[in-house]
């Protein structure tokens, strides 16, 4: 491909082909005094066959059809010669207006053509064969492809791109100029368009820094901040502070507008206690608010209303299943039966190994015999796969339960969930508003079984429920601390406890070679500072000697985490050395510096409902069109095909942070752990990657590093209001 941007002017002949869900298409285009067509792809926003464009691109050789011109962005403007004027009136864009009217009026006009009819229409009267409706036509279409091209030529001059000028023309139509110089940041209703890109925008049509609709927009965009890092509310100093310290907005010009969002609904202030104890002024968006709100309402609503099916004898049932399943539960575990047996809604939580699974079984088998409509759930796929695996029972994800599409989830208060029983996994990883979504469909009948480890790394999400439930002592919690599972034979779970108490995990000494000759364990420590030295030894075992040693798939067995994105040893850079190693010659697209290749080990990173596919999903590229840059990507349980503007939903996943690694288990683990990384060192998340591992963990870093990160016990404080909730809604019932 020619790096040298070139521009195109002439008519768009023919479509050869076109896909209408994402406007691609290859075409033949007629450039001005030329005979023979060129032809172009690219993207449009609607049929401009036979209209005069001006195309801005690259030129480039394909293998197979030659030459062609790659456009990344057009413009409609008017045709210059007399043939280019007939061909452009003559144009599905002006009906009624056939081959021989448009040459009897460009036989008359000449040249002036399209001056006459932008000035003085009524002329066309006087041709002869153009009828009064043939006039009408021609003079609406003419103003509506004027107004496309002055829209289009101001939202280009006041810089906003070429895709965002397209979508805000299909969404506003000529009320695009008038709404945007009149406020600007109202164009954040746009997909993809935030803050920041209507403040360059403002700042082009010279809106001041202090105005009222930048000082709104700027504390609805820095709440939002805080929410992308986990906040579902903040405290209402600290918000105006930050919005006016990184914003560059006078503190006094935040007063009003903020009174307006709240007067506007946009935005709750509430007062509610701080983590000091104290009174202080937090503010919400509003969905968190009313999600919050319904989470501690649903909580009791179940939690007070009569089961629908009663239990008796619990003493006697619970022996009874012991000796039927030849088993014998710890006191904790009784516990959490007993509590089943007694209570609408039980929170149960411990670490690995402590018998959650079997405690699981030992429940399905004791109720279903009284409760046959039994739902078990949990937030990804994997997560709900190794429930299936596990208690044998079949699982399903929140979404899949909740019958989601893209307008929303089927089932909800209106239409809720037929189960009698509904028990969730991996409850730590919920967030705020997804178990709103949750719990308004469970019918006030029905028991929940909340399961979790609420010592893992909160949701990727807004809130920290899972803690706020159990902080809130509303909800009966049974926590199971008996390490039963291969107690004293797997270092994994014995360190993992260990991590989670704050002691420094074990390391027996052949554990510390990194050629993993000795005897195989299940948990390595690999002391290294070099961080290149640290990636090449990922490499190696990720390749060569785990699948050697430990007979390991490093496609589908083996998981690189990594606590950060960015770095040497972070997961961008990461999976590009994995993907060299691992999957270097085949044939795949670029899109934004990363290059997804077929047989590539991908990761979904949003929820698409249409699809059926969800943030964490991991999946395989089973083939790529190079023209169109669509994917093909095999999942577990479906096959899915990506349109180009869709690759941003996919990243490589040969390495994935630990935040992303949640809810699922691994065969092997690999994690770099160094100083490096300091931002991201805590307990919570040093504990979460050692029990990603099923047979083996490794990590490479620094004691250092490891240190830091088991004596950090803190996460990052989460702002919530959940727990304020459950003070105000206690009261109530």
């Amino acid at each position: 491909m020619s790096s040298e941007e070139v521009t195109l002017i002439g008519t768009l002949e023919k479509i050869l082909y076109s896909n209408p869900e994402n406007g691609f298409i290859i075409g033949t285009f007629l450039t001005e005094n030329t005979i023979r067509p060129v032809t172009v792809k690219g993207i449009v926003y609607n049929n401009v066959v036979h209209e005069t464009l001006n195309l801005k691109g690259n030129w480039e050789n394909h293998k197979i059809y030659g030459r062609q011109f790659s456009f990344r962005e057009f413009m409609p403007v008017a045709p210059k010669s007399e043939e280019g004027m007939i061909r452009y009136l003559s144009s599905e864009i002006f009906k009624g207006i056939g081959k021989k009217t448009a040459q009897r009026i460009v036989n008359k006009f000449g040249n002036d053509t399209f001056k006459i009819i932008d000035s003085s229409p009524e002329l066309l009267s006087k041709i002869k064969g153009v009828n009064r409706k043939q006039q009408k036509s021609l003079l609406n279409s003419w103003e509506e492809q004027r107004g496309l091209r002055d829209v289009m030529t101001f939202l280009r001059g006041v810089g906003i791109s070429h895709s965002f000028a397209q979508r805000i023309y299909a969404k506003h139509g000529m009320n695009s100029i008038p709404l945007i110089k009149a406020n600007p940041y109202l164009l954040t209703d746009i997909s993809g368009i935030g803050f920041l890109t209507a403040d360059g925008i403002a700042h082009n049509l010279g809106f001041d820094k202090n105005s009222p609709h930048r000082a709104a927009a700027g504390l609805l965009y820095m709440l939002e901040q805080q929410v992308l890092n986990g906040h579902t509310c903040y405290p209402l100093p600290d918000l105006l502070e930050k919005t006016a310290s990184e914003l560059l907005i006078d503190k006094t010009s935040l007063e009003e507008p903020l009174n307006q969002l709240i007067e506007d609904r946009l935005i709750h202030c509430a007062e509610q206690n701080d983590e000091n104890g104290e009174k202080q002024k937090f503010i919400t968006r509003i969905r968190y608010y009313r999600a919050e709100q319904r989470i501690a309402e649903n909580i009791f609503r179940i939690l007070k209303s009569k089961a629908y099916t009663i239990f008796e004898r619990e003493s006697s049932l619970i022996e009874e299943q012991e000796r039927k399943v030849g088993l014998k539960l710890d006191q904790a575990q009784r516990e959490a039966v007993s509590a089943v047996l007694k209570h609408k809604v039980l929170i149960v939580t411990g670490g690995p190994g402590t018998g959650k699974t079997t405690l699981v079984r030992f429940i399905l088998g004791l109720m279903r015999p009284k409760i046959p409509s039994i739902a078990l759930a949990a937030p990804t796929g994997r997560a709900a796969k190794r429930i299936t695996e596990t208690t044998g029972s079949s699982s399903s994800t929140i979404h899949r339960l909740l019958e989601a599409t893209n307008v929303g989830f089927q089932r909800n208060r209106e239409n809720p969930l037929d189960q009698e029983l509904i028990i969730i996994d991996e409850t730590s990883m919920i967030d705020t508003l997804l178990m709103d979504s949750l719990l308004e469909a469970v019918p006030s009948a029905s028991r929940l079984i909340i399961v979790g480890d609420v010592d893992q790394l909160p949701s990727v999400g807004a809130g920290t429920v899972l803690q706020d439930f159990i902080k809130s002592g509303s909800i009966p919690v049974v926590r199971l601390n008996h390490i039963f599972r291969q107690a004293y034979g797997s270092f994994i779970t014995v360190n993992a406890h260990k991590v989670r108490r704050g002691e420094l995990p074990s390391v027996n000494k052949s554990s510390k070679q990194s050629d993993l000759k000795n005897q195989l364990q299940d948990y390595y420590f690999i002391e290294e500072s070099d961080q290149n030295k640290i990636v090449e030894k990922i490499l190696l075992l990720n390749t060569e000697r785990i699948p050697q040693r430990f007979k390991l798939d490093p496609m589908k067995e083996i998981q690189v985490l990594t606590p950060m994105h960015r770095g040497i040893t972070g997961a961008s850079q990461l999976n590009r050395n994995l993907q060299e190693k691992i999957n270097p010659d085949a044939k795949g697209i670029e899109h934004r510096e990363q290059w997804f290749r077929v047989g590539d080990k991908i990761m979904q990173q949003q929820n698409d409902y249409e699809k059926q596919v969800f943030n964490g999903d991991l999946g395989r590229v089973v083939d790529c069109d190079q023209d169109s840059k669509e994917l093909y990507v095999k999942f577990e349980q479906s096959h899915i095909h990506y349109k180009s503007n869709e690759l941003d939903q996919l990243t490589l996943a040969y390495a994935i942070t630990v935040h992303k690694s949640q809810g699922s288990e691994y065969s092997a683990v690999i994690m770099p752990i160094t100083t490096h990384h300091y931002m991201m060192l805590q307990r919570n998340l040093l504990y979460t990657a050692i029990t990603r591992g099923k047979q083996l963990v490794v990590l490479i870093g620094t004691s250092a590093a490891v240190r830091i990160a088991v004596e950090n016990q803190g996460t990052l404080n989460r702002y919530t209001g959940l727990l304020n909730q459950f003070s105000e809604w206690g009261t109530n019932y």
